[in-house]
C-alpha cells in the first residue's frame, strides 16, 4: 500500500514529462533588440535597390526582385495574385532559414543529451538563443530547450500574407513603397523611418522587403504579447499538423489597437482569398511559378 501511494504521488510528474516528450517529438526540425511594435492600418511597400540576390537555404532557391507597381493593377484578383506571387517566395525563404536553424538545434540537443556538446556547438546555440530572447543558463537545461523550440519555428504563410495584405492594401501603401515596410512596424527614434502623421513614432525603414519579413517573423516569435499565438502553433505540432494561420490569427488581438475588429478582418481576408492553402507549403506552387 505504501508503494502504491508513492506511485500515485509521482503520476503528475510523469504526466508532465510524457506530455513534454510528445511535444518535443512532434516538433519539426526549424541581439534581441526591443522588438518594433506594429501599428495597423497604415500605408506601406518597397525600395529594393534593383540588385538580385540569390539565396539557397535548405534546398530552397529564391531570387529576390523588386515588386511590380501593384497600384497600377487595380484592386482585383489580378493584383492579389501578383502580390502573393511576389511575396510568397520571401516568406518561404525566411521560413527555410528558421527551419534550418531548428533542425540544427534539434541535432545539437541530441549531443546535449549525451553530454557531448562541443565549444562550437555551445557558441552557435548561445547566439541563436540570444537572437530569440531565450535566457542561456549554464548547462542548457530542459527549460532552455523548451523555450528555444517554442520560439524557433516557422510561421504559417497564410498569416504572413494576410497581415501584409491588410497593412499595405495588397502592396499599394506609401510606407511599403517608400520604406519596404509591409507589416506596420514602428520605431521611436527620430529619423529611423518614415514619418507617421499623428503618431509619436515612425514607420521603420528597411533596406529591402526581405528585412521586413524577417523583422515581423522575429517579433511574433519572441514578443511576450504573442505567446498565445506560439501556443496555438505548438498545439498543431502536438497533433502532427502544420501550424495554422487561422488559429494563430485569432490570438493577435494586440497587433492592432482595433483588437477584435482587426482579428475579424484578418479572418475574413484569409477566408475570402483562400490563403490557408499555403500553410505547410515549402516551395512555390506550380500555378504560381513564373512562366
Amino acid at each position: 500500500m505504501a508503494c502504491l501511494q508513492c506511485s500515485l504521488k509521482l503520476i503528475p510528474l510523469w504526466a508532465v514529462f510524457i506530455s513534454w516528450l510528445l511535444w518535443w517529438w512532434a516538433l519539426p526540425p526549424a541581439p534581441v533588440a526591443v522588438p518594433e511594435q506594429p501599428m495597423s492600418w497604415a500605408s506601406q511597400s518597397i525600395v529594393i535597390d534593383g540588385d538580385e540576390e540569390d539565396a539557397d537555404v535548405a534546398g530552397l532557391s529564391v531570387t529576390l526582385v523588386p515588386p511590380p507597381d501593384f497600384s497600377a493593377i487595380g484592386l482585383t484578383d489580378e493584383r492579389k495574385q501578383a502580390f502573393i506571387h511576389w511575396l510568397l517566395p520571401l516568406i518561404l525563404h525566411e521560413n527555410a532559414e528558421i527551419a534550418a536553424q531548428r533542425r540544427e538545434a534539434v541535432r545539437i540537443y541530441g549531443a546535449w543529451q549525451k553530454k557531448r556538446l562541443s565549444l562550437a556547438q555551445k557558441e552557435w546555440l548561445t547566439n541563436v538563443a540570444t537572437n530569440y530572447g531565450v535566457q542561456v543558463d549554464e548547462g542548457f537545461n530542459l527549460s532552455f530547450w523548451q523555450n528555444l523550440l517554442h520560439r524557433l519555428d516557422v510561421l504559417p504563410p497564410s498569416l504572413v500574407l494576410t497581415q501584409a495584405a491588410i497593412e499595405t492594401g495588397w502592396g499599394t501603401s506609401r510606407v511599403a513603397k517608400e520604406a519596404n515596410n509591409y507589416f506596420g512596424m514602428m520605431c521611436f527614434k527620430k529619423g529611423c523611418g518614415v514619418a507617421a502623421k499623428g503618431m509619436s513614432g515612425e514607420f521603420r525603414r528597411y533596406a529591402k522587403a526581405q528585412d521586413s519579413v524577417q523583422s515581423y517573423m522575429r517579433l511574433l516569435n519572441i514578443s511576450g504579447i504573442y505567446r498565445a499565438a506560439r501556443m496555438e502553433r505548438m498545439k498543431n505540432r502536438l497533433l502532427g499538423e502544420d501550424p495554422s494561420g487561422m488559429l494563430m490569427a485569432k490570438t493577435l488581438l494586440s497587433y492592432s489597437e482595433l483588437g477584435s475588429r482587426y482579428v475579424k478582418f484578418m479572418i475574413q481576408i484569409m477566408n475570402d482569398n483562400e490563403l490557408t492553402v499555403y500553410d505547410g507549403v515549402t516551395a512555390m506552387p506550380a500555378d504560381l511559378m513564373a512562366p
